[in-house]
């Protein structure tokens, strides 16, 4: 049975990447449905607008795509206090020291949600299981080229993979439906950036009449492709590929800010609200 955890009122699948894959593969050959690999900003986002909140836990299957959801999650879950009056300073007491244990103990932070699963690599996982399930798959966003040289790319690693499309463009272009439904593709992977390519997928996914199965995929392509280049292994292990991106991509100030302290405050906003509405 799959564990479900909450993150600022998104459910979370509480498995580890092996867990995570073997309800991709299920889901796979199961009912229409749709996957969001869920990161910081889209728990900022889903506080402020509860209809994408409604997407993502309308969706198949969510993961956690950074340590930001795995802190949330674990923030949230900590006990409050007796007397009440006391409620709210332990609340910011647990998120000083729940946050400093992301650096010195994180093991700590795993506790609620067990692993955090990066988008791409979880990406190349999922397109394996489509090769041993059969499943044709249809590659969808990015500028110039990408997903055609990420059909490249992982067609190169992984032998008997089927890329039967790939359409670069915006969520805006007409007629995508078509081209991915002549293509007779089983999966869709969507890389339009969030919130576009969920809401995309929430208009599109029931004229899609072949595909089981969409994947939010973010940025995904752009790493895949070698547009961009990944954190050293040591940053991702200790959740600061936010951190390797702003060094080398300063004006994405604005989404860092978004992922890093708004998910803080917004996190804590979030519980003391709770606290306060169940005095």
């Amino acid at each position: 049975m799959s564990k479900i955890m909450k993150a600022c009122g998104v459910n979370i699948l509480a498995k580890t990447k092996s867990g995570i894959l073997d309800n991709f593969e299920s889901l796979c050959n199961g009912k229409q449905g749709y996957i969001c690999k869920v990161n910081s900003e889209y728990l900022v986002n889903a506080c402020k607008d509860s209809n994408f909140r409604d997407i993502l836990n309308g969706s198949s299957l969510n993961t956690a795509d950074g340590i930001g959801v795995l802190w949330a999650a674990k923030y949230l879950a900590l006990p409050s206090s007796n007397p009440p009056f006391l409620r709210q300073l332990r609340a910011v007491w647990q998120a000083i020291y729940s946050l400093m244990a992301i650096l010195f103990y994180p093991r700590y932070i795993k506790s609620v949600i067990p692993e955090r699963v990066g988008g791409v690599d979880l990406m190349l996982d999922m397109l394996k299981i489509c090769t041993k399930e059969h499943k044709k798959v249809f590659l969808l966003g990015g500028q110039n080229g990408v997903p055609q040289k990420v059909k490249e790319v992982v067609e190169k690693e992984i032998e008997g993979l089927e890329i039967v499309g790939c359409f670069d463009g915006d969520s805006d272009d007409a007629g995508i439906a078509e081209i991915i439904n002549k293509s007779k593709a089983e999966i869709l992977f969507v890389a339009f950036g969030s919130p576009k390519q969920e809401l995309w997928i929430i208009k599109n996914l029931p004229h899609l009449h072949h595909i089981s199965l969409a994947i939010g995929e973010g940025g995904s392509f752009d790493f895949v492709a070698g547009v961009q280049k990944r954190a050293p292994k040591m940053l991702q292990k200790i959740g600061l590929e936010w951190l390797w991106r702003l060094i080398r991509e300063p004006m994405r100030i604005t989404r860092i800010i978004n992922a890093v302290p708004r998910l803080i405050v917004t996190t804590v906003k979030y519980k003391l609200e709770i606290l306060k509405a169940n005095k």
